[in-house]
């Protein structure tokens, strides 16, 4: 396949993130550009197989990625970037100022999604992830006024966006379908009934200045990738300050696997007891539950056999731990 041409713009990105990242002494010499497929925030991202040079006749290779990003995900890029966070891929910009898409280079982290919440994974994988994340967090955390460009965590983010935009509408549609309350009906009230409870907890956990830091709030399978062992948490458009439970049970999603980031977050920052992490824990795992069960409710309705989907998040937020991941 051919790859496609690349803009002026383009080229003269690539060249500022191969001299700011490599060396100001390598000049590109061809560039092959393809489309790749977007993830979930619909962006066009393009890979670049780079073919570098010296003026002393050495050659390289170097793949990096360019991306459409908003104002907030090339901010928090630059931020994450300046900190040298080992497992944010690197990024460099042009424009940290126009309130609009603009380019962004970026380190090629590959294609290699890591496992979703139903897919085994080891625990030195879970380490690893648990290692990263939480070098982000604590690099972060207290940072308020520094990270005050970003949107805060409050009540209206539950009650408005997780309950009244992400929930709500798909699980009253859904629970009209009389084949779906016959399978879920010992838990459709429980479900029902744990909504403002949960926007009350995370209300409160918000407030708690001691777990406030950058947060992505949107860690899927689709947003880290994993190359050689190493995860990269990508795509970081939703990014807020908040509290840093929200980034754990979408894949620490028990709260024995939780307990890896706690305890790495206990040995390298704050006092963390296990007594004090768990019903908080649980209070973010039922969070999670109610912002991503909607599309396993729409993937329900046209099949059947996403039962083990809606149950998962079902078990997010009732407390219960997922079947299969002990």
């Amino acid at each position: 396949m051919q790859g496609t041409a690349v803009s002026i713009e383009e080229r003269q990105l690539l060249q500022e993130t191969v001299a700011a990242f490599l060396s100001p002494t390598w000049r590109i010499i061809a560039v092959n550009s393809r489309a790749m497929v977007s993830g979930m925030s619909d962006a066009p991202v393009r890979r670049h197989e780079l073919l570098l040079g010296t003026s002393n006749g050495d050659t390289s290779s170097l793949r990096l990625v360019t991306k459409s990003a908003e104002l907030r995900e090339r901010r928090v890029l630059a931020w994450l970037t300046a900190q040298r966070q080992p497992n944010v891929p690197f990024a460099h910009m042009a424009d940290l100022t126009t309130d609009g898409p603009a380019l962004v280079c970026m380190q090629d982290a590959g294609d290699t999604r890591r496992p979703t919440s139903l897919e085994p994974i080891t625990e030195s994988e879970l380490q690893r992830e648990a290692e990263g994340l939480a070098a982000i967090h604590l690099a972060n955390r207290g940072q308020a006024r520094e990270l005050a460009w970003l949107p805060r965590i409050d009540r209206s983010y539950f009650a408005d966006g997780i309950i009244g935009r992400w929930w709500r509408p798909h699980w009253q549609r859904t629970v009209q379908d009389a084949e779906f309350r016959k399978a879920f009906g010992p838990y459709l009230a429980p479900v029902e009934e744990a909504a403002e409870r949960m926007v009350e907890e995370m209300t409160d956990l918000a407030a708690e200045e001691d777990c406030l830091t950058l947060i992505h709030t949107d860690i899927n399978p689709s947003n880290v990738l994993v190359q050689e062992g190493k995860p990269s948490y990508i795509d970081w458009q939703v990014a807020h300050y908040g509290p840093f439970y929200l980034d754990l049970p979408h894949h620490f999603c028990t709260l024995r696997q939780a307990e890896d980031y706690r305890r790495v977050l206990a040995a390298t920052g704050p006092e963390l007891s296990a007594s004090a992490f768990e019903p908080r824990y649980r209070a973010a795992a039922r969070c999670i539950g109610y912002r991503y069960i909607w599309w396993t409710l729409e993937n329900w309705l046209a099949d059947h056999q996403e039962t083990e989907w809606v149950m998962h998040y079902i078990r997010l937020i009732l407390g219960g731990e997922v079947p299969g991941r002990e």
